[in-house]
């Protein structure tokens, strides 16, 4: 009786191993069907939905998931999502061409563990209106980590700027809360450091109601601690050190506002003439410290320095440098060799 269990439980076995190379033989794995963009309202925040393909279901060891793709166009390349559910949020700029493909995927027993992909696939392309836009250079910075200034250059002069902005928390969108105005109109919008969130992602829509022209709007996402600017430090000094030989030493202080001290990284610009115009990289120190030391210039130079700060990479993905600081400059006076 034994000896017939095991035979039986054998027969089976290459019986359903028989079966599932057929299915991986000769099943053709049709693409996700009905696929909807919809857009809630959340400035370029879309939710995508689809139907999986019909018969898609082949038991819990082999069920279809989804891959799916849409060009992000704020990294300018296809984004790549592998997904059991027939639903996605994607976070898109809505003044470009919106494109969305979704292909079933297929692994397991059915498929001798091979994962396949459908060779055709549901998509979605959503063109924007071909109208000029609103605005242009929309950018926003975060001051000392204390307010926010996002600001545009003006594309005409007979519309009426209104931004928007949107977050996971904050229900639906609101309208900028203090406008920066520049010979009477908007150009800016000043949050202060409570009205956006630091580490979350925040979408930014610019539009305007102009009374002769139809403009296309202008959208931003961006996490805010990712756009940190430093005051420019004001505590620079020079000085002749002689430990070992003469050095000059050039220290300053860390600038006012609430950035930490430990994620500044300086930039120190070697200015020969003091005239602080744009110099070659070779002429510029980079360095995580709040001093430096440099060999004494020659008898007959003259050597200016000064510094800058921005967020090293180990607290923010991206920084916005900082004004420079004054310059402090050097010269040889004979009268110190007597």
């Amino acid at each position: 009786m034994e000896r017939y269990t095991w035979s039986a439980l054998l027969l089976l076995f290459f019986q359903l191993q028989s079966n599932s190379s057929l299915v991986y033989n000769t099943h053709t794995l049709e693409a996700p069907h009905d696929l909807q963009i919809t857009d809630p309202g959340y400035l370029g925040l879309l939710l995508v939905n689809w139907s999986a393909p019909y018969g898609a279901h082949m038991g819990p060891a082999c069920r279809v998931r989804f891959y799916l793709t849409y060009y992000n166009t704020y990294l300018n390349r296809w984004s790549v999502i592998r997904t059991p559910s027939t639903s996605h949020r994607v976070q898109v700029d809505l003044s470009k061409e919106v494109k969305v493909r979704v292909h079933s995927l297929l692994n397991g027993p059915c498929t001798n563990y091979t994962e396949v992909k459908s060779t055709r696939y549901a998509e979605v392309v959503r063109s924007p209106a071909r109208v000029s836009p609103v605005v242009q250079r929309l950018g926003c910075v975060f001051h000392r980590m204390e307010y926010t200034e996002c600001m545009w250059e003006q594309a005409n002069h007979t519309s009426l700027h209104r931004l928007y902005y949107w977050y996971v928390d904050c229900g639906a969108t609101r309208e900028c809360p203090k406008y920066i105005l520049h010979d009477g109109a908007r150009r800016g919008c000043r949050f202060t450091r409570e009205q956006l969130p630091v580490s979350s992602l925040v979408s930014i829509c610019v539009n305007s109601s102009s009374p002769t022209r139809a403009s296309k709007p202008a959208y931003l996402y961006l996490k805010i601690h990712n756009h940190v600017k430093p005051a420019a430090t004001e505590d620079l000094r020079l000085k002749v050190v002689t430990d070992v030989e003469p050095q000059l030493q050039l220290e300053w202080t860390h600038p006012v506002g609430r950035v930490p001290g430990h994620c500044l990284q300086w930039e120190v610009e070697h200015s020969p003439d003091g005239s602080n115009s744009s110099q070659p990289r070779e002429n510029r120190i980079v360095t995580m410290e709040t001093s430096v030391r440099m060999p004494l210039p020659c008898e007959t130079e003259r050597a200016c320095y000064r510094v800058r700060s921005k967020l090293a990479d180990c607290c923010a993905k991206y920084g916005v440098w900082s004004d420079w600081s004054h310059s402090e400059c050097y010269k040889h006076n004979p009268a110190e060799d007597n």
